[in-house]
């Protein structure tokens, strides 16, 4: 995957933007640690990231889609369909279209030839759906030619993006068609409402990193748009990884930053605290404090009378206490 300049590089050792300065550093203020794993320094300090933007990961997806379109001479629609089939991956695409064209057209619906032929028709085009009269200018078909009316295809493209994020491709309306194109196509075409557009094309994105593994990720930070790609390194380390957002997480298991502590550990710690403040919640939901004492007092029976271990009986409705007559 290329990277254009304005990608933002950084150093995981340093978590900045890399940043040379031309100024020679004091010679007082150079140190050097004897005890440094200089192998385990050197191999850190080759690890770099990417902090990309949305429209990073767009430019990334175009030159993916007219690489696909020029190497197999086929429309971007149609690349945009087949790279979202298999996962953004193009050397798979090619591979496979190579291999056996025919059995990836039938495999995704990109029909070479229309099931309907409506070169002939310019008027009293009948939409599938509503079944009104058009003329060819109103309808719009996919590879297969079944006619619909625009406003149809609205409702229809609309309907999927609200559906979620299976709405990245559109199957002709036709119960019994296997076409398939990109929503893409549609949405430019008929969509003008501005919240599904970009609902849309935030699924559309997204698709990219998702697909990717483990080599792009999204900043765990809530409401931050930044991903993050590794451009090199090993999954067996921990690396701590530093947003623009200003947030720090561990690019492994994506908790809060947390070198030089391994992932198993901060998991068994995450996971004792969840316990133990499961226990708070308990004992602040089915517990009282003793009005004298304050020790937690459980009712698990019997009536509201109660005695407590320091010589005070209380009611346990009203918390009102007294001291217990001496033996």
């Amino acid at each position: 995957m290329d990277y254009s300049d304005d990608d933002g590089m950084v150093d995981t050792d340093s978590g900045e933007e890399s940043l040379l300065s031309d100024n020679p550093v004091d010679s007082d203020y150079e140190f050097t640690d004897q005890d440094m794993d200089n192998a385990s320094t050197s191999k850190r300090s080759q690890i770099s990231y990417l902090v990309l933007k949305e429209e990073d990961v767009s430019k990334h997806q175009r030159t993916d889609i007219e690489q696909v379109s020029t190497v197999l001479s086929i429309s971007q629609v149609e690349s945009i369909v087949l790279l979202l089939h298999y996962q953004w991956n193009v050397s798979k695409v090619e591979d496979e279209w190579f291999t056996g064209e025919e059995k990836v057209r039938e495999l995704v619906g990109m029909l070479k030839e229309p099931v309907v032929d409506l070169n002939d028709r310019e008027v009293n085009i009948e939409c599938g759906i509503c079944f009104d009269s058009y003329t060819q200018k109103e309808v719009t078909t996919l590879s297969c030619g079944h006619p619909y009316c625009n406003v149809c295809w609205t409702g229809y493209i609309t309907t999927t993006i609200n559906d979620g994020p299976g709405c990245l491709t559109v199957k002709c309306p036709e119960p019994s068609c296997s076409a398939v194109t990109a929503c893409q196509y549609m949405v430019d075409k008929v969509i003008t409402d501005k919240e599904h557009k970009e609902k849309y094309y935030r699924y559309f994105v997204r698709s990219y990193v998702e697909a990717s593994g483990n080599k792009i990720k999204w900043c765990p930070s809530p409401g931050c748009e930044y991903a993050i790609d590794f451009a090199s390194g090993s999954g067996s380390e921990h690396y701590d990884v530093s947003c623009l957002c200003s947030y720090e997480f561990c690019w492994n298991c994506g908790e809060d930053a947390h070198r030089p502590v391994d992932c198993e550990t901060v998991s068994k710690w995450i996971s004792k605290n969840t316990d133990v403040s499961e226990n708070t919640n308990w004992i602040l939901a089915n517990t009282k404090p003793c009005p004298n004492c304050k020790r937690q007092i459980e009712k698990s029976m019997g009536c509201n009378h109660m005695g407590c271990s320091i010589l005070l009986e209380l009611s346990w409705s009203n918390e009102r206490s007294q001291e217990l007559p001496q033996i």
